[in-house]
């Protein structure tokens, strides 16, 4: 158990409490698109200026259609202290479905940054408050990608594109026939919500309480375990607009 001091503390003020209501009425609209009850997906207007307290979301937008897709897409910017000094990194897209689970994972610290892969090309990864820690590809956690797999890019200039509808698996043995290296697995969506299950017990001991299931994050009206529930719903939610919006075919999946 770290000590008390070695997590960065995150106070919960009314924002934070606004930030989680917008999400939870996001996740609501979610449920009613796919039984059919709602014609469109969700508002994303509620959740492009939603933040918690230690976001590395900078600023985000809602746009109809992204990069020669006609999907939806929030077009954010992620910040990158290895940036050139008074520059940001470019805007990358996410499908609102998605991007409301991004959200949810910054909860207790959890934050998004950009690293290099060995091909020498940045991807966003999901790491704890500092450092690399965690560092898992935002789009194995978006494509849920299966251990003995890599998710792979369907077009040129992919690497800005986080929709799942522009991500594809690609099995790690067909890697390794195609001449090309890879890790014999890699880690799976599971292991993401439980890393951030991880950082929410983290900032109930910086808060001076007890990391059970049952407590409350101070501040949030919410526990341990319905974090964790949270996360897994939010991303059953996601993949089931996902399918129902290219099932649709929607060019006018907004708000």
């Amino acid at each position: 158990m770290p000590k008390k001091n070695s997590t960065p503390l995150i106070e919960y003020d009314e924002s934070a409490r606004e930030t989680l209501a917008a999400c939870l009425a996001y996740l609501k609209e979610e449920v009613a698109y796919v039984q059919g009850k709602r014609k469109k997906p969700p508002d994303a207007s509620r959740i492009v200026r939603a933040r918690f307290p230690a976001s590395s979301i900078l600023e985000a937008e809602f746009v109809p259609e992204a990069r020669g897709l006609p999907l939806p897409a929030i077009a954010a910017v992620i910040e990158d202290p290895s940036a050139e000094a008074g520059k940001s990194r470019s805007k990358r897209y996410f499908d609102p479905w998605y991007f409301v689970v991004m959200l949810l994972l910054e909860i207790a610290g959890g934050r998004f940054r950009f690293d290099w892969s060995k091909q020498k090309y940045l991807y966003v990864a999901y790491a704890g408050p500092g450092g690399r820690q965690g560092n898992f590809y935002l789009r194995r956690i978006v494509a849920n990608t299966p251990a003995l797999a890599d998710t792979r890019e369907q077009k040129d200039g992919g690497h800005y594109d986080y929709r799942r509808a522009t991500l594809r698996w690609v099995y790690k043995d067909v890697v390794r026939a195609m001449g090309q290296n890879t890790r014999r697995t890699a880690r799976v969506r599971e292991s993401a919500i439980l890393f951030a299950v991880t950082l929410f017990k983290r900032q109930l001991v910086a808060h001076g309480k007890r990391a059970t299931r049952a407590s409350k994050m101070p501040g949030l009206d919410i526990t341990l375990g319905a974090y964790e529930e949270l996360l897994r719903y939010a991303l059953d939610l996601a993949d089931a607009v996902h399918e129902r919006v290219l099932l649709e075919g929607r060019g006018d999946a907004h708000p």
